[in-house]
């Protein structure tokens, strides 16, 4: 390899048993937003996850994925077993797809759903060997260590995206693919600057049509969708974890007016502020 040739991102890829001493960390914790992807496969113990105010029981065999911006915690009795993997979506360089795939697990965190399953013995059986082998490369300092890591952790995501049902026509490695993957992440960083699909369609070289059109033939629906929809998950995340108030709220998410805020937000979930903070903290 020559000087001036770029090299490959060395991934950030932490890996450890649920049962050592590293997994303290993560009894009990307050819920908190992440930056990295998340990986728990509780393989025994019981306990219970939170993500974005929704608490779901922990089951045994049951594998658990979290994105970032996503609110989580977790609460898993001592004698819980399994692994947990944190990583950077950079980590993810190796195949083209799993750009587009990030973007469908995204599609389920916008609309609060928990991405999980329970892996069968046969799934158990090869998710455990990459993982053991991510171990191992993680503990060493060989040569292309961090080639082997990405692309052992490539392996175990597409696995986890079949187990998951995401695939198909949602993987499209095509301009839409592109536009997709580069609005969803600008979404994420510039929502509360950035409200209306014309400042994502010119920051992107595109028109708003052609947006809407390509981020509607991915995820299945249109760009303003999204907007909308991350911008009032954001609000239910606020209510939940903080004692904010509505005019708080507003100005956090880029809102000038209190009223347009409030009337948004009713727009979009058919009640007012008051009544939905109330509805979420009886469903927790």
């Amino acid at each position: 390899m020559s000087h001036n040739e770029a090299k490959l991102p060395r991934p950030r890829i932490e890996i450890f048993n649920l049962g050592s001493a590293a997994a303290n960390t993560l009894h009990g914790q307050q819920a908190f937003k992440l930056e990295n992807v998340e990986i728990l496969w509780c393989k025994h113990g019981v306990g219970t996850i939170e993500a974005d105010g929704k608490s779901n029981p922990v089951s045994g065999q049951q594998i658990y994925c979290f994105l970032p911006g996503q609110l989580r915690k977790f609460q898993l009795d001592h004698s819980a077993s399994g692994y947990y993997l944190s990583f950077s979506p950079d980590s993810l360089y190796l195949a083209p797809n799993l750009k587009e795939m990030m973007s469908s697990f995204e599609e389920s965190i916008l609309n609060m759903q928990l991405l999980s399953f329970r892996a069968d013995e046969s799934m158990q059986e090869q998710l455990e060997e990459i993982v053991r082998k991510m171990q191992r490369e993680c503990e060493s300092n060989l040569w292309m260590r961090s080639e082997v890591l990405s692309g052992l952790l490539n392996v175990f995501m597409i696995y986890l995206s079949r187990e998951l049902g995401i695939g198909g026509h949602t993987l499209i490695v095509s301009r839409e693919g592109e536009i997709a993957r580069k609005f969803m992440t600008m979404l994420k960083q510039q929502f509360i600057t950035r409200k209306k699909v014309a400042d994502y369609a010119d920051a992107l070289s595109v028109t708003p049509n052609y947006l809407n059109s390509a981020i509607k033939k991915v995820t299945g629906f249109t760009a303003s969708y999204q907007i909308h929809k991350l911008i009032i998950l954001e609000a239910k995340r606020r209510m939940l974890y903080s004692d904010c108030s509505l005019k708080e709220i507003a100005f956090d998410l880029g809102f000038d007016n209190q009223a347009h805020f409030s009337k948004f937000f009713k727009s979009k979930t058919g009640m007012n502020f008051t009544r939905f903070k109330h509805s979420l903290a009886d469903a927790v």
